[in-house]
This record gives structure tokens, sequence and C-alpha cells, in this order.
């Protein structure tokens, strides 16, 4: 997949990367957001991911981009909010090449 480049309403453009995030942490991480203030701000999906999993994660990390400031018990009832709804629409995830 191409490199997917978004802005926010405050007009930080993200690059989205499907790949493990860095280490900033012992713990293992599905995603993670770069602060909009860090030069060239970045998302992490880590691969390998159930498309549950991922849903969630990419939901998660887009509002954290969004809504950068929110807290994390906030920003996690949205994504599980939202994703259970997607999915329970029957969203499923393409095999796409």
């Amino acid at each position: 997949m191409e490199t997917f480049k978004f802005k926010t309403t405050k007009g930080v453009e993200y690059e989205v990367h499907t790949k493990m995030p860095p280490t900033v942490c012992k713990e293992k991480l599905d995603g993670m957001c770069d602060s909009p203030e860090t030069t060239k701000p970045k998302i992490y999906i880590s691969p390998g991911l159930s498309p549950r999993n991922e849903l969630n994660t990419i939901i998660h990390e887009f509002a954290h981009a969004f809504f950068w400031g929110e807290t994390e018990t906030n920003v996690t009832r949205f994504s599980n909010a939202l994703s259970r709804y997607v999915y329970s629409t029957g969203w499923r995830k393409k095999n796409v090449k």
C-alpha cells in the first residue's frame, strides 16, 4: 500500500504506516500517533492485527491525531464504540494486495 497522508482540521499533515511503532516503552503497541508538534508526524499501525483489532487501532490513532490532548480514556471509549458499530454493520477488510 502506498503511504496514506491526511490533514487534520488544524492543518497538520500525517503519514500513516503499517509497520511496528517505534519502541518508546517496554509495552508492545498496536498503534501509535506522533504529536502534531513533531516534524512530519506519523501514525503507525502494527501489521498482523486481527481485522477487528486493526479497525479499532486505526480509529483510535486517527482520533488522537484529530483530538490531540484528549484523554486516553476518551479516545479509547470513542474508538471502541465506533469500531464496534462499524463491525456490527458487517464491515470486513478486503484482501487487498
